[in-house]
């Protein structure tokens, strides 16, 4: 019976110790794995943007489906409402005064010589009373006196519909600016939360950084651990081998 230990016993011995080392060094090295990776997640969970918000409005971010939210505070809402309107009337204007500037031009005219109009006739109708007091009304120095008003009249009416025409430009190109600083003012208003959110994702950054430095920590900890335990069980069974492995004949 001794006999049989000595040749088989004591090898079971230390083929136990060697596999219990083996499974000690396993288990070691899952563990540091383990605390490793939740040491990661837990710092990119504190990496997350946070929600922050203030006077202007508030920004908020949803880590379930990595999405980001802007919005104003009522107030300013309402300005940004307002403004979006302003410049839809003023495309209106645009584009109604755009789409025949010609027309509009002689509205304009219309308008315009709607005013000096009965001033044209009055002088007109003078011109008459006085050559018809003259005896000139008929002759010849008469009709050039005649003709050299309806030219002056035909040169203001002229210059009158230029005078249209370049108002009407003037007019849908002020709709345009109108148009342009409702929109700036709508980017603006638009562009305030993201101070908020860039002040979320600020904080978020610094405590990653901070809980990267400790994840790292804790993953050089978790690996000296599994390192310790697998030399632990080496030792182990270098020594059971040393005491109950065979001996050499």
């Amino acid at each position: 019976m001794a006999e049989w230990w000595d040749k088989w016993g004591k090898d079971a011995a230390g083929i136990g110790a060697t596999l219990g080392a083996g499974y000690l060094a396993y288990k070691g090295a899952g563990r540091a794995a383990d605390a490793t990776k939740g040491a990661y997640e837990a710092a990119a969970e504190a990496a997350m943007p946070w929600n922050t918000g203030g006077l202007f409005g508030a920004a908020s971010f949803d880590p379930t489906t990595r999405t980001s939210l802007q919005t104003l505070s009522p107030e300013l809402q309402s300005e940004y409402d307002a403004y979006m309107s302003s410049a839809g009337v003023n495309r209106g204007q645009v584009s109604a005064l755009g789409a025949d500037p010609y027309a509009a031009g002689k509205k304009f005219y219309e308008q315009q010589k709607a005013l000096y109009a009965p001033e044209q006739e009055k002088q007109r109708l003078g011109m008459e009373n006085r050559l018809v007091a003259q005896g000139m009304f008929g002759s010849t120095g008469g009709g050039q006196q005649m003709n050299a008003l309806l030219d002056a009249q035909q040169q203001q009416d002229a210059q009158a519909q230029i005078a249209g025409f370049d108002k009407a430009q003037a007019l849908i190109d002020t709709y345009r600016g109108r148009q342009a600083a409702d929109l700036g003012m709508v980017e603006s208003l638009g562009l305030l939360p993201h101070k908020y959110a860039a002040l979320g994702r600020g904080l978020g950054s610094d405590q990653g950084t901070i809980a990267e430095a400790g994840a790292a920590a804790q993953a050089t900890a978790a690996q000296t651990m599994s390192d310790a335990t697998s030399a632990f069980g080496t030792n182990f069974a270098s020594s059971i081998n040393d005491r109950w492995g065979p001996k050499p004949r």
